[in-house]
């Protein structure tokens, strides 16, 4: 096999090398880059280059949105302790509260309770008072209605009646007697 200028190899693949078919495929190559760089690279240059600035972007609003969202989830759980706090200090205020109205509550009854029990043994007092009294009453009616009985049954009689007035006027000459004892012995100091 023999290399020629216009035939590479022979056999099967036949190769042939054509200059100027070269030089003009070279030349629409170098016209397709050119064209390529010329109006196509700068366009998808700068689509690449707004999607790379959109990306940074991105990029950089999401580090953004990370170190607000920390801050944001740091004030969360200090809103959240703050308010777990909060509820705790409210429940110890309402726990004193609910132990001072309960004191409150028990000093009050404590003071009905004495107050009713002084009342009801002021109660108890008057009644037990106005009993005596009702009884004194009811008793001496008794004893005059059983001394009025006795002296009727006394004086039923004639010589109960004599008797009794008889006892009556010597009463009455003692009580005279006695007076004027009482009178003399005024008179017999003086001197």
């Amino acid at each position: 096999m023999i290399l020629t200028d216009t035939h590479l190899a022979e056999g099967i693949y036949n190769i042939t090398f054509d200059w100027p078919v070269f030089f003009s495929q070279l030349f629409g190559f170098a016209v397709i880059v050119w064209f390529f760089v010329k109006y196509v690279v700068p366009p998808v240059k700068r689509i690449m280059n707004n999607a790379q600035d959109q990306i940074r972007r991105q990029l950089e609003e999401s580090e953004a949105a990370a170190q607000r969202l920390a801050t944001a989830k740091a004030a969360y759980d200090n809103a959240v302790a703050e308010a777990q706090a909060e509820l705790d200090r409210m429940r110890e205020e309402a726990r004193a509260d609910a132990d001072r109205i309960i004191q409150q509550m028990r000093e009050a009854a404590a003071a009905e309770v004495e107050r009713v029990r002084k009342q009801g043994r002021d109660q108890i007092l008057q009644y037990r008072r106005q009993m005596i009294r009702d009884l004194e009453q009811d008793l001496a009616a008794a004893m005059l209605a059983l001394t009025e009985e006795k002296v009727r049954e006394q004086i039923g009689s004639p010589q109960a009646r004599a008797d009794s007035i008889e006892r009556f006027l010597e009463d009455l000459e003692a009580l005279a007697n006695s007076g004027e004892a009482a009178r003399r012995q005024p008179q017999t100091e003086r001197k």
